[in-house]
């Protein structure tokens, strides 16, 4: 079920919220995190189109949990009880976070994945334009070395994306 341009209910919750709540499933889905999400897509579109070439990218996706299409991230949003590992506080647990990958799609049909040191730097860079869009939280590259991890927790006062650690 669509919930924005690009993004599904699916791929915010994990199967057994679906299977339990079907549409209702947006109980559990923060809309920030549906924000952060086409803001990530509408940016690094633009991005990668800029670095490789309009005429070379044919997509930018970004691939949050894609169990309802056959493969096998479910966890990668909303974590329930019965998701036993990382952090018991885990923003996860809130539903104010999500993981991503970033995967170029090319017009030649190969595709590669972001190189997420890269990510952060681009972040980094465009900080102002990320926290705009509802960013306040990514986990450190250090950490996440194949996945951006966003949260959207409140940070009174912020003035810079926090980075923390695993």
């Amino acid at each position: 079920m669509k919930i924005s341009q690009n993004f599904t209910v699916q791929e915010f919750v994990p199967r057994h919220v679906w299977n339990q709540f079907k549409e209702n499933s947006t109980w559990f889905i923060n809309p920030k995190a549906v924000k952060i999400a086409e803001f990530y897509k509408s940016f690094f579109t633009t991005y990668y189109k800029k670095k490789f070439g309009n005429d070379k990218v044919k997509a930018v996706l970004i691939v949050i949990n894609n169990w309802n299409t056959g493969g096998t991230k479910e966890w990668s949003g909303l974590r329930t009880p019965e998701f036993t590992a990382g952090a018991k506080m885990s923003q996860h647990r809130f539903i104010n976070a999500f993981d991503s990958e970033i995967w170029i799609v090319f017009n030649d049909g190969t595709k590669q994945e972001a190189d997420y040191k890269e990510i952060h730097k681009v972040i980094q860079e465009n900080e102002t334009e990320f926290m705009a869009n509802g960013l306040t939280c990514v986990e450190d590259v250090r950490d996440a070395t194949g996945w951006l991890h966003s949260d959207f927790r409140w940070i009174p006062d912020q003035k810079e994306i926090l980075v923390v650690r695993a």
